[in-house]
């Protein structure tokens, strides 16, 4: 009864229906089976749905936001000369897809989180030529930065359940996604490669090998970046640090050194929302909790200033300024309902008592539950789209089953935290939102397979689960017992 609604929603999105039916059934049958079958109060349901309320608002304002700066970009033409100029004028590589998946989109993603990242590198990757499936598929296989998103939020709440460090669970998050850097850059690789023109028309088995190469020497750098920049600067800006240290290197590496002149203007709108962002979460650290100083903090404000000083700075057309709101409403509309709705069902899950039952269950099974600790923890990112709400939901139960079978908690928290990081890549509210994004541009006549949601799901959910495996394969032969 308790993984329910899981499957029904997990079932009701291979029916063909509005992207809402399948979170708003699970939503229900997660109150109902709560309230009914594990007799929870129903105070507590209301409690848990109070406590993400405010999570919720955020999230819905940050996609708003990222939303509107994306339009604006892409309707003044400042999208197009960023591509340019990351790409030196080409057109789509591996080379161009490892740039954007191991440096500018998961740098996004570690300032703003939530998946903005996809709302504003997807159209980047469209505007270097790759097609729409392609160009899908490339932004959400580079969130495997998850652990560090936002600042890593989750992260930090994992070390307070496991009552570790945030360094100490930084760096161990760090080791065990070397695994999750690596196949990002295989599967990026592979990705790009096989939409390029072959001499033949069909890539050769030396293609692939080159490609595979090219991919994971680019995550086993971006691994050790990640690890040195949670031992040097902290984990809150690790990821930041790695993947913009990864952007000037690919940058370079396309331009051989000699990247033609900055285009200043465009980059004002991005300039503000990372500047912004990183400024004004220094300042919420200092202030009250909540209040302004959450607000100050959050990616949704400066998303929104960017993208009014990009109206001004970029020069918008009066045209495009009038049809500038209802654009962004109706997209807004199509990808924040059925995000919370995602979101909402976390917390019911986890508030009416089926994320503990569920997890209880599980631990009887004893020793060969390190095995299921990152398919949990996955689920729970599937679920949620979230790290911070996976911890939420399932990070006490995993530290109690650390003691409970005497193991380390700082590496069960952190075989949870990656996990639960990796599997937000392919939750339906991510394929939702680059699917939408993405979804206006496929043509009859673009070249390779058509842009659909079971497309991005084929080419992100199984890099996930084979993680996931390793992950719990790792767990059973070397997690370390507690000290």
């Amino acid at each position: 009864m308790a993984a329910l609604p899981i499957v029904l929603t997990l079932g009701l999105l291979l029916v063909p229906a509005p992207s809402w039916v399948a979170p708003g059934a699970g939503l229900v049958s997660a109150v109902v089976i709560g309230l009914v079958w594990f007799a929870t109060p129903v105070a507590e349901v209301v409690s848990a749905f109070g406590e993400s309320f405010w999570t919720l608002v955020e999230v819905l304002a940050i996609i708003a936001g990222g939303i509107l700066l994306a339009r604006v970009m892409d309707r003044t033409g400042a999208q197009e000369k960023l591509a340019r100029w990351l790409s030196d004028g080409g057109g789509p590589t591996v080379v161009s897809a490892l740039l954007m998946v191991h440096g500018v989109v998961p740098f996004m993603e570690t300032v703003t989180g939530f998946g903005v990242s996809v709302i504003i590198g997807l159209p980047l990757l469209l505007s270097l030529g790759f097609t729409s499936l392609r160009a899908a598929s490339l932004s959400l296989v580079a969130l495997m930065v998850g652990p560090w998103g936002s600042m890593g939020p989750g992260t930090l709440l994992g070390s307070q359940i496991a009552g570790v460090s945030l360094q100490d669970l930084g760096v161990a998050s760090g080791v065990l996604n070397v695994i999750a850097f690596w196949g990002s850059g295989a599967v990026a690789a592979v990705i790009a490669g096989r939409g390029l023109p072959a001499s033949d028309g069909r890539p050769r088995p030396a293609d692939y090998g080159a490609w595979i190469g090219m991919g994971l020497a680019s995550g086993a750098v971006l691994s050790v970046l990640v690890l040195a920049a949670n031992l040097a600067f902290g984990t809150a800006v690790a990821g930041a640090v790695a993947t913009l240290v990864m952007s000037a290197a690919w940058a370079g590496v396309i331009s051989r050194g000699r990247m033609g002149p900055v285009p200043a203007r465009a980059l004002v709108p991005y300039l503000v929302l990372l500047g912004g962002t990183i400024i004004g979460q220094l300042f919420e650290g200092l202030l009250p909790a909540g209040g302004f100083g959450a607000v100050l903090g959050s990616p949704a404000l400066w998303s929104i200033t960017g993208a009014l000083v990009g109206v001004v700075v970029l020069s918008m057309d009066q045209d495009h300024r009038r049809r500038l709101p209802r654009e962004c409403g109706r997209m807004w509309l199509q990808v924040a309902v059925p995000t919370g709705l995602y979101l909402v069902l976390g917390a019911a899950v986890s508030g009416g008592g089926l994320a503990e039952a569920l997890a209880a269950a599980l631990t009887g099974l004893g020793e060969a539950y390190l095995f299921l600790v990152p398919l949990l923890g996955g689920l729970g990112g599937y679920i949620t789209a979230s790290g911070t709400g996976a911890n939420a939901m399932f990070g006490g139960t995993q530290d109690a089953a650390a003691h409970a079978l005497g193991m380390d908690p700082l590496w069960m928290m952190a075989s949870q935290n990656v996990a639960a990081g990796l599997a937000c890549l392919a939750s339906p509210a991510r394929i939702e939102l680059a699917y939408r994004m993405a979804g206006p541009l496929q043509r009859k006549d673009t070249p390779g397979p058509a842009l659909t949601r079971g497309a991005l799901v084929a080419r992100t959910l199984p890099f996930v689960l084979v993680c996931l495996a390793l992950w719990g394969i790792g767990n059973m032969l070397w997690m370390p017992a507690a000290g």
